[in-house]
């Protein structure tokens, strides 16, 4: 039986560092390897929508190599690192057809981060996190509060971060999956091809053909936060409501409703409220939590379905494997009224992130329900 590896991804868009990343996992674990990519929907963790619909971004890494794509579902796709890498990890776990996780970093060094992981999740670390300076944000806290605790300073590099996350969840979840990294090199980035794409650049040399064929004709996202709709739910939900959605904690909420008037966009409100305390991507989680109605407990919750995107002939045999473990997989999107009960509500979350994504682009969301996945 040849390996799987999986990939926790985003695919926002798909582009040449993406086609190197499964390029390599087949060079250090042999040509027959099969890779599923775990993907974000309609939203993504920068906390933004997609640049590109969830489908046509799965039919894209598919023509490109990957084998499987199945979503991770909201609230998750939008969660911070841990709760993205959580879920990330549990999903590739509760589907029992991987054996590994592949991911990049800047480091490329996997003892290092595993070192890293191991600390960070130590009992006396966390406890001591629970006492933050409430002048900074999270991550310099934690960068404060390693360097004093371990006398060396802890990966600060966007994928590193991610890196470590990932390790932690392994870790704190007794995976079996066996982590690998590879060392990321320069000149492929996902904000820099959205840039390119949403100025009318040329992308030719970012998107492999495979992946420029699966875009054609399909206009980018424009409105990242649907801007008019996110502000009037920032302004206009009571305080006390707005406070117990996800991310708004530790005065987030506060500090929007505070700048909602002075604002005429959702970025000129999040650039009002960056600084040392709040990074905008945290910012960004925040918002799209309370305009999709993203609770706390959502986020800590375990995925209990995911949706197919898009399969080749060896993710079908895969996903006929995912079947037998009675895990739910939502074929089409109108089927995911048939699932479990306990499900439901984040499926409903995952229905409201796809409305929000289908009014940021003056598409109706029926439109989203009709979706069907790709198969090659």
């Amino acid at each position: 039986m040849p390996e799987t590896a999986a990939v926790i991804c985003e695919y926002n868009p798909f582009h040449n560092g993406h086609l190197i990343q499964l390029e390599k996992i087949r060079k250090i674990k042999g040509d027959d390897t099969r890779i599923v990519a775990i993907m974000s929907g309609s939203i993504v963790q920068r906390g933004t929508l997609a640049i590109y619909p969830k489908y046509a971004r799965a039919a894209a890494a598919v023509k490109c190599g990957a084998d499987l794509v199945l979503e991770l579902p909201c609230p998750f796709s939008c969660g911070s690192a841990e709760y993205f890498a959580r879920a990330g990890v549990m999903l590739a776990d509760l589907t029992g057809i991987a054996d590994s996780l592949c991911f990049g970093s800047e480091s490329g060094d996997i003892t290092a981060l595993e070192e890293a992981a191991d600390r960070i999740s130590s009992p006396e670390f966390l406890s001591a996190l629970r006492n933050p300076d409430r002048t900074e944000s999270h991550q310099r806290n934690t960068e404060n509060l390693y360097l004093s605790m371990f006398g060396s300073a802890c990966p600060t590099t966007p994928n590193d971060i991610l890196a470590v996350s990932y390790l932690s969840a392994i870790k704190s979840l007794k995976s079996s999956l066996q982590p690998f990294t590879y060392k990321r090199g320069p000149g492929f980035t996902a904000s820099g091809t959205r840039k390119t794409i949403l100025s009318g650049g040329d992308v030719s040399a970012m998107l492999p053909p495979q992946a420029r064929d699966s875009f054609s004709g399909i206009k980018p996202t424009a409105d990242a936060l649907c801007s008019a709709a996110s502000l009037y739910v920032i302004r206009n939900t009571p305080a006390e409501l707005l406070c117990t959605f996800y991310g708004m904690n530790g005065g987030v909420s506060g500090c929007l409703r505070n700048n909602a008037d002075a604002a005429a966009t959702i970025e000129e409100l999040v650039s009002l409220c960056t600084g040392r305390k709040y990074s905008a991507s945290r910012l960004r989680r925040a918002i799209l939590s309370a305009v999709i109605g993203i609770k706390p407990d959502d986020m800590t919750a375990p995925p209990y379905y995911t949706t197919l995107l898009a399969a080749n002939s060896r993710g079908r045999e895969m996903l006929s494997a995912i079947k037998k473990t009675g895990f739910p997989v939502v074929t089409k999107p109108a089927d995911g009224k048939l699932l479990p009960p306990h499900a439901l509500p984040q499926y409903s979350l995952g229905r409201k992130a796809d409305a929000l994504f289908a009014l940021s682009r003056k598409e109706p969301p029926s439109d989203m329900i009709k979706m069907m996945p790709t198969i090659v």
